[in-house]
């Protein structure tokens, strides 16, 4: 999600784009490389947009930079920025999910702005060591659907802004499949980035 200042002037996406190109815009991400860094740079080569990378060391800092107004607006994770939306200490342009979120309804999507198709997002999973027997990840696979079937795990999960996997996502052979989509699209934004191994 990018959120922003209430000082920033941008109502909507695409005034944000169209700002970002006549003045300097500080977003911070939680670091180089990051999930947050790699998609501001997606954002960026997809949109035209000049929103200028400000990295920090993890999320921590960030967040509270951004309502104080050190920075103007920050790539990251909608579940750790909904409570400064909320309490109108910063706002969120647009979210990078497919569709909007009910604890933010108002909020677009970053397509529904303009942004063409664009997705990204945070996910939490759990591996095993290559060569873990079928059975051992059947078992692993069958707890876990039991523990995200349990309401109260569903309710604090919603109330916290994160989203269940369904589907396919669900089982080892999907999620390595998202695993590797995943990769991929990170490969690419570290190369828009410029970034290279170390």
């Amino acid at each position: 999600a990018i959120i922003v200042h209430d000082a920033v002037p941008a109502r909507s996406l695409k005034e944000l784009i169209a700002l970002s190109k006549q003045q300097q815009l500080g977003v911070g991400t939680a670091g180089v490389g990051s999930a947050t860094h790699l998609t501001l740079e997606r954002f960026n080569a997809q949109t035209g947009a000049k929103l200028v990378h400000v990295p920090y060391r993890g999320g921590g800092a960030l967040l509270p930079d951004l309502v104080a107004g050190t920075i103007q607006g920050a790539m990251t994770e909608f579940s750790s920025a909904l409570p400064h939306h909320r309490s109108g200490k910063a706002r969120f342009v647009a979210i990078a999910s497919a569709k909007r979120s009910p604890l933010a309804s108002d909020v677009p999507t970053m397509s529904e702005s303009g942004a063409g198709e664009f997705n990204a997002a945070s996910y939490i999973g759990i591996l095993a060591p290559g060569g873990t027997p079928p059975d051992v990840v059947a078992r692993l696979q069958a707890a876990l659907a039991r523990a995200l079937a349990a309401q109260t795990v569903l309710d604090k999960m919603r109330e916290l802004g994160v989203e269940v996997a369904t589907g396919e996502l669900t089982t080892a052979a999907g999620f390595g499949a998202f695993i590797r989509q995943e990769y991929e699209r990170s490969r690419e934004a570290a190369q828009l980035a410029g970034l290279k191994k170390q």
